[in-house]
């Protein structure tokens, strides 16, 4: 057990964090608009392309149309992460050529609509709307030029926290000098979030610990490797582990990274709270995956009821985000956090 002192919250870091946007009490109202006067009476057909399967992401987005009084007929497509399925399902969508498409994830996006710059109508789908989710990063990956005004015929929301805030959030829990990340080489949502870590820890002085996840002869990282790359990050002494918006660490491989970071006696922080409700990571911040569907759906809205057109949409997030906290796992390292964290904290106890 710590002493009183380490219980005790940096209240100017704290104020910060919340200033910066960062912080919600849980059950936080969603974002949202003024709905439409009237729904017309025809059924919207919406193609969904997704990596993982069905999940509160994809829930949150059928009830929010359902509630709007859209009557909608859903075409569910999903890779489950293998990009070689994907150009089939493009052909299928320009020849059904459905009223919208949603797209989760940031390489399933690209392949779907291409670079902003570059999107070639032969290869890429670039007259049916489409809106995205559980995109971190859609400026670096060249999806759209501009999150204010996307300028094409995209939009969609973004999942995770600015990167400065996530790093106040780790700090406001303990404060610490070396942050271990693994991560996925070939995706590109770990490489630019990688960047973003390395250029906010250095100015902070913090210590960014990387290990990349070793690659197959086909160029793929190998879940086998894992479990060695998170002992090594433990070995050179981080003190608590990142996990990113990194599809094969943070969903596929999950439950081997919470449980071995936690044999390893390594404290985790996720960007998303999947790994922290449903395995044994320690720390979230994040946006509910069931509220980003929503507004991802209130986008959809706007183009499929409101005649707005994508490319006038905002690219946005969530003005929110809740601290979540896994209390069995807190209890098996002894890394408690302070009572001003307590005090607005979701507490998953299961």
């Amino acid at each position: 057990m710590h002493s009183d002192d380490s219980f005790r919250l940096d209240r100017r870091r704290l104020l910060k964090l919340a200033a910066a946007g960062g912080l919600a009490l849980p059950g936080a109202s969603l974002a949202g608009g003024a709905l439409a006067a009237t729904v017309p009476d025809k059924t919207f057909r919406i193609t969904m392309v997704l990596g993982r399967g069905e999940s509160d992401n994809e829930f949150g987005f059928k009830d929010y149309l359902a509630r709007r009084g859209m009557k909608t007929e859903f075409t569910i497509r999903n890779t489950g992460g293998d990009m070689s399925k994907l150009p089939a399902i493009m052909e299928e969508i320009k020849d059904t050529k459905p009223d919208l498409i949603y797209s989760w994830g940031t390489p399933q996006t690209r392949a779907l609509v291409g670079p902003y710059d570059g999107a070639d109508p032969r290869q890429h789908i670039i007259d049916i709307p489409v809106v995205f989710t559980f995109v971190a990063a859609p400026l670096d990956a060249r999806i759209v030029p501009d999150l204010a005004r996307p300028g094409r015929n995209v939009t969609g929301t973004i999942h995770i926290a600015p990167i400065a805030v996530q790093i106040n959030t780790i700090l406001a829990y303990r404060p610490l000098k070396r942050i271990g990340v693994v991560y996925n080489p070939k995706e590109r949502n770990s490489i630019l979030t990688l960047e973003g870590l390395r250029a906010e820890c250095g100015p902070r002085g913090l210590e960014l610990i990387e290990e990349a996840v070793p690659l197959d002869g086909r160029g793929e990282p190998i879940s086998a490797a894992v479990p060695d790359a998170l002992a090594r990050v433990a070995a050179r002494g981080a003190e608590i582990l990142y996990i990113g918006p990194d599809t094969f660490i943070a969903f596929h491989n999950r439950t081997v990274v919470a449980a071995e970071a936690l044999r390893h006696r390594l404290p985790t922080f996720s960007v998303t709270e999947l790994i922290v409700r449903t395995d044994k990571a320690m720390l979230a911040l994040a946006s509910s995956a069931y509220g980003i569907g929503r507004f991802t759906a209130f986008k959809a809205a706007q183009i499929l009821l409101d005649g707005v057109s994508p490319s006038a949409i905002p690219v946005e997030t969530l003005k929110r985000f809740s601290v979540i906290i896994n209390m069995p796992t807190v209890r098996a390292l002894e890394y408690y956090p302070p009572i001003g964290l307590l005090n607005f904290a979701e507490i998953i106890e299961t």
